[in-house]
């Protein structure tokens, strides 16, 4: 559509200048100026036609051009942004999509990149077999979409994500235990998967954000009921920790308790053993208020009667 808007404009164009009007006479006349000017104009609304459309290139939003320019020697380092650009006809483009991209191989028949069960089989450091649902996560980095090209090409998702993916996963997962695949060090093999990956992909042009491992299914079921089973018992053993543990600090406690309360009592019998005015004293503060006077033993202080006593 392009092209034919622009051939229009050029014959327009070309066929003003190519054209005189003579208002000499009794009625205006219309006469050739130049015909080398007009075929000049109509070769170049036949090009415009029809090369047009190949001199104008929009990028859309998330993505990037690379572009293909056989005079100059292939694949050009430099992307094309988004945007409106002007290309030569001889260029060849190709669009690629930066925005988060994710390649899921799993059991489930419709939900990965293949129909069917695509999940991936591994075995343990103990010889047992696993079936991990993976998703990888990763983006075309905007500044290498053009080593993709050359290297990788427009299939990079069965070319490079896909088989990659499966060995390493299964390399890394070699390394530990059903137990540790199972749930305890999940987390850290997704990691040393994800760094394992991260350097030959960036050699392609792609930038791998995560590789996550969705599920852990037991080629035999019977091992699945086994770590369960297992993993309950240690959990019923750590609670069971965690109750002596409270209860051996409750016990210390009260302990500590008794043992303050003692010395307390201790010190305060020593106390009124150097001091028995402190008894005395202690004996007039519990007097009734009304009493005026006490007849007391010899040893005793005198005591005198409260004021306002009656």
């Amino acid at each position: 559509m392009l092209g034919v808007i622009v051939g229009v404009l050029v014959a327009v164009l070309f066929l003003l200048l190519s054209l005189r009007i003579d208002t000499s006479g009794e009625r205006p006349r219309t006469t050739l100026r130049n015909p080398a000017l007009l075929i000049l104009g109509i070769g170049l609304t036949v090009f415009s036609a029809a090369f047009a459309n190949h001199c104008f290139l929009t990028v859309p939003a998330a993505y990037v051009a690379t572009v293909y320019d056989p005079l100059r020697g292939g694949v050009q380092p430099a992307e094309l942004p988004e945007g409106f650009h002007f290309v030569l006809p001889w260029w060849k483009t190709e669009l690629w999509r930066v925005q988060t991209q994710e390649y899921t191989m799993s059991a489930v028949r419709t939900e990965g990149a293949v129909i069917g069960d695509d999940s991936i089989h591994c075995q343990t450091n103990e010889g047992l077999g696993l079936n991990l649902d993976v998703t990888v996560l990763f983006h075309i980095d905007p500044k290498d979409a053009h080593v993709l090209w050359q290297k990788v090409g427009e299939e990079y998702q069965q070319v490079l994500v896909r088989p990659y993916a499966r060995n390493v996963i299964r390399m890394v997962v070699a390394k530990y235990s059903v137990v540790d695949v199972y749930g305890v060090k999940r987390h850290q093999i997704e990691q040393e998967i994800t760094e394992t990956m991260r350097q030959a992909f960036a050699e392609k042009g792609i930038a791998l954000e995560s590789v996550l491992l969705r599920n852990v299914e037991f080629a035999n079921p019977e091992f699945a009921k086994a770590i369960t089973d297992k993993q309950v018992a240690e959990q019923q053993i750590r609670t069971e920790e965690q109750n002596l543990r409270r209860a051996q600090i409750e016990k210390q406690t009260v302990i500590a308790q008794a043992k303050g309360e003692a010395e307390a009592i201790q010190r305060r019998g020593e106390t009124l053993r150097q001091n028995p005015e402190v008894v005395q004293y202690e004996l007039v503060q519990k007097i009734a208020p009304n009493v005026r006077a006490l007849y007391l033993p010899p040893n005793y202080l005198p005591v005198s009667p409260r004021p306002g006593g009656r």
